[in-house]
């Protein structure tokens, strides 16, 4: 038992040790992508934005609904293409689960 234990810990640290910080050219390409999915792109905010070295980028997003209100941070999932633009996969509960089991 403590050898499953222990070998999940390990699996848990090196999964999270896959996820690294984004930088600031990465930020404005993926609020450039969110164009499609928000009704207010211009004013969406993000936090905790973490990318694999896979290109999977997870993280959180608040941006105005339809009555210029923001509607509260949601969870966010995309993709870094190989020319460098990023595509939002979905934007809601199920994008923070996909995260999750990826371990990002």
């Amino acid at each position: 038992m403590f050898k499953a234990m222990l070998l999940l810990g390990t699996l848990a640290v090196s999964m999270l040790a896959v996820a690294g910080s984004v930088s600031t050219q990465d930020l404005k390409g993926i609020k450039s992508a969110m164009d499609d999915r928000l009704k207010d792109s211009e004013s969406a905010k993000l936090k905790d934005v973490r990318i694999a070295e896979d290109g999977t980028v997870c993280g959180l997003v608040n941006a105005k609904n339809s009555y210029g209100a923001y509607a509260g941070f949601e969870p966010f999932i995309a993709m870094k293409l190989s020319t460098g633009k990023f595509y939002v996969v979905g934007v809601g509960p199920e994008s923070g689960q996909l995260c999750a089991s990826k371990g990002i």
